[in-house]
């Protein structure tokens, strides 16, 4: 047994360079543990540098040179940004007021409509259950206040951090996008001696990975379009909140659109009652998301990353649990990664056949 697990552990440390490349997950692992909330605004730049140098690949294949592609590039990303802070971001921020104000009232209509369910359907419900539901949501009513009260005391800190963050946002993007090929060379240069399993990695993330991310933004601007026209069809309050959250929802696979279906449904219900426009809305909802995940996903995700729907979850829970909100962003490139890591070790094929 002993010997045999050894032997294991020489076919996955087998040189120089594997014992190199677990150190450095090791010591990433360890940093995003400890530093992720300061880390946060350097990922996400790099994610959107990322997109936009598939964006200035695209317009280079107009005969456009690399250099005027670049400053394409950053001009719509500036653009783009400029526009959602100036038109989307407001809308957001007032409509999330309203329905912060609006809360006890559609908490009380809900609690109205809960309390009469025993007599309007009596053989699905009954006064007991309804009692022991108000008893759980009397309990979490009290967690969410006091985590309210927390949080309004580091409201300011808070404030000044994202003002901060927005600052640094478009110059990191910057540096990231310019300055590019000179951090990757950097980088590459830590790596001692041979870098093999450093560009299969790199070479199987970037092509799977690629696709993954333009394909997800590509993605959230479908769906969360269709939703904005959809309730603002409806007149459904909130409209732009919750198509921004729908949208944001495909970011975490399967959870995200269950979700982001209850927001949709309890404001469609008090607002409308259990009448035909309340079940056409949530009817033509429900369509979106069929489509979205049986027709729009397989066309966007042609050759995207290769992972089971039970590994994908996984993944959501195990990072989710590890690194929070940036875990379950992250989880799938995560998973992906781990699989490019697997599939370029030295020693893995021997590894499967034992």
């Amino acid at each position: 047994m002993i010997e045999h697990i050894s032997n294991i552990f020489k076919k996955i440390f087998n040189n120089e360079e594997t014992v190199v490349f677990s150190l450095i997950i090791l010591l990433s692992l360890i940093v995003l543990n400890f530093f992720a909330a300061v880390l946060t605004p350097f990922i996400i730049s790099i994610i959107v540098a990322y997109l936009l140098v598939g964006l200035q690949k695209k317009i280079e294949t107009y005969n456009v040179s690399e250099s005027v592609a670049l400053i394409l590039s950053f001009s719509i990303f500036i653009i783009v940004g400029a526009a959602m802070f100036v038109w989307l971001i407001p809308l957001i921020y007032v409509q999330l007021q309203s329905f912060v104000l609006d809360l006890p009232r559609l908490f009380n209509e809900f609690l109205n409509f809960v309390s009469n369910m025993p007599a309007a359907f009596p053989d699905l419900v009954t006064s007991e259950q309804i009692s022991v539901f108000f008893q759980a949501v009397s309990s979490e009513i009290t967690s969410i206040t006091q985590n309210l009260v927390k949080s309004s005391i580091s409201g300011i800190q808070s404030t000044i951090t994202v003002l901060l963050y927005i600052i640094l946002f478009p110059i990191l993007v910057f540096f990231f996008l310019f300055d590019r090929k000179n951090i990757i060379d950097g980088l590459t240069n830590i790596v001692p001696g041979k870098r093999d399993m450093f560009s299969q990695v790199w070479d199987e993330m970037d092509i799977q990975l690629s696709n993954y991310v333009r394909g997800k933004v590509l993605e959230i601007l479908i769906v969360g379009v269709v939703a904005a026209i959809l309730f603002s069809s409806f007149g459904l309050k909130y409209a732009a909140l919750l198509s921004v959250l729908v949208g944001l929802s495909v970011l975490i696979p399967y959870v995200g659109a269950f979700t982001v279906t209850i927001p949709v449904v309890i404001i469609g219900l008090l607002q409308f009652g259990l009448g035909s426009q309340f079940y056409l809305l949530v009817g033509l909802y429900l369509l979106l998301q069929f489509l979205d995940g049986n027709l729009l996903v397989p066309i966007i995700f042609s050759e995207a990353v290769k992972l089971h729907p039970i590994v994908i979850i996984l993944a959501v829970f195990i990072f989710g649990s590890m690194f929070g909100f940036w875990g379950v962003f992250f989880s799938i490139p995560l998973a992906t990664f781990i699989k490019a890591v697997w599939n370029s070790w030295p020693g893995a094929s021997q590894l499967n056949e034992d």
